[in-house]
């Protein structure tokens, strides 16, 4: 949309655009909206193919987009898993960058997988392999499972995460999880940068830490809901996102 500046959004593993839903209005507000879907997931095709799953790959296609829109600079927002790819993209091309917001995300600064890490990852890969859909609902990161999810949103994620391309969710947890983390980067970060943190999620709150040490200009938001923020908060996440994105909005950056 002519006149605003873009913001990208890219959603986790088992989720599509619609994540985005009870966000939508608010940023559109503001901002053009750029929605990024993984492979296999949304109406984004599958792939399968490892060096095109590997993060520098997923990487390399958006930037890809962001010159075959012709955006200048935007802005970045990744929920969990895809939030390993917007900080990894920030850390790659800094100048195309306004700021970034990210939110929960437990393998985005991770130590290396160890054996027993990647060994679990395979028998969720093995699960999916021979029990596809029923597997996927079992996972706990399944929307089926968002008791602060509005019902009718519930209902459509999970509708859209019974829908993926189950061996592009393989490939992407054998090709592209384990190579996720940007923790021995993160500390390189140049640009504006904000967390969303879920702070009921207990899981991620040293993860939550471990950035601000890392990144000690990485701004934290902490908010009352867990995993999924955006959508358990959404009015205190778009005013959180709102405040930090117009602060560091340029009103003459070029605009594609």
């Amino acid at each position: 949309m002519p006149g605003k500046t873009p913001l990208l959004l890219m959603h986790g593993l088992l989720s599509s655009r619609h994540g985005w839903q009870l966000n939508i209005e608010a940023l559109r507000s503001h901002f053009r909206l750029v929605f990024a879907e993984l492979p296999g997931h949304g109406e984004a095709a599958g792939c399968t193919e490892p060096a095109r799953l590997h993060p520098d790959a997923l990487v390399a296609a958006l930037e890809e987009a962001r010159q075959r829109l012709q955006i200048a600079r935007w802005h970045l927002c990744g929920l969990s898993f895809g939030a390993g790819l917007t900080l990894r993209y920030a850390l790659r091309h800094p100048g195309a960058v306004l700021s970034q917001i990210w939110t929960n995300g437990n393998r985005a600064l991770a130590d290396p997988p160890d054996a027993a890490l990647l060994a679990a990852d395979e028998a969720r890969c093995q699960r999916l392999a021979t029990q596809g859909v029923d597997a996927l609902r079992q996972e706990s990161f399944h929307p089926r499972h968002g008791r602060r999810f509005p019902p009718e949103l519930r209902d459509r994620l999970s509708a859209d995460a019974d829908g993926v391309d189950i061996p592009s969710v393989i490939a992407l947890t054998r090709h592209c999880l384990p190579d996720l983390s940007v923790r021995a980067q993160f500390g390189r970060t140049a640009v504006p940068t904000l967390l969303i943190n879920g702070r009921l999620e207990s899981r991620f709150q040293p993860v939550r830490d471990l950035a601000t040490r890392l990144l000690p200009i990485c701004e934290v938001a902490d908010l009352r809901g867990g995993h999924a923020i955006n959508i358990e908060q959404p009015e205190a996440f778009n005013e959180a996102a709102l405040k930090f994105l117009r602060r560091h909005d340029l009103a003459d950056a070029p605009l594609g």
